[in-house]
């Protein structure tokens, strides 16, 4: 809401999914300034103001976990960007070996899926680098964050979202460098 490309959020669901242990789906909808972003639907004023993202309308997926980024496929089309963090986060069921038939699909399985739906796929263990250059995985999220920031570096205005950042982090300047990380990850 600090950039002035972003007129309104018009709606947000966030959701917990249980059989994943606390793993969360949350949606953001934003009306962006249509002299930066068109749509290109014949939107009606009530799909502008609903909560729900509809189906493949999404133009940024920022997918935390490989699994969960599959299950919600049907946001996905050829104008969606898809940041998928390839640290897998396994089932209970699974780790249990009480579901013997079913099997976790591998990195390189669902990235050909995003592939084949997403208009970019950008794909690697966040986890892992916020490990060796931060010293700990729970900046991930935030690399991401950065990530997608300068995909649409037209419409989120990065001095916003780091003015942000210090606000609700209150000092913790990791959360910045994690942030810079991912921003610098995209070269164009």
């Amino acid at each position: 809401m600090k950039t002035p490309f972003v007129k309104n959020v018009v709606g947000t669901e966030t959701r917990g999914v249980s059989q994943r242990e606390g793993s969360v789906s949350a949606t953001a909808r934003y009306l962006i300034d249509s002299r930066i972003y068109t749509l290109e639907h014949n939107y009606q004023v009530d799909d502008l103001i609903s909560p729900m993202i509809p189906i493949n309308d999404a133009h940024l997926v920022l997918g935390l976990e490989p699994l969960e980024t599959i299950r919600n496929l049907r946001y996905i089309s050829e104008a969606t960007v898809v940041i998928l963090n390839t640290h897998r986060l396994y089932p209970r069921n699974v780790i249990i070996g009480s579901e013997k038939e079913k099997k976790y699909p591998s990195n390189a399985e669902i990235i050909d899926v995003l592939d084949q739906f997403a208009r970019r796929t950008i794909s690697m263990d966040f986890n892992e680098l916020s490990k060796i250059k931060l010293n700990n995985s729970i900046y991930a999220n935030i690399i991401i964050l950065g990530v997608g920031a300068k995909e649409f570096k037209e419409i989120l205005n990065k001095d916003a979202i780091i003015k942000v950042l210090e606000e609700f982090f209150k000092g913790d300047k990791k959360n910045i460098e994690a942030f810079e990380i991912g921003y610098n990850l995209i070269t164009n």
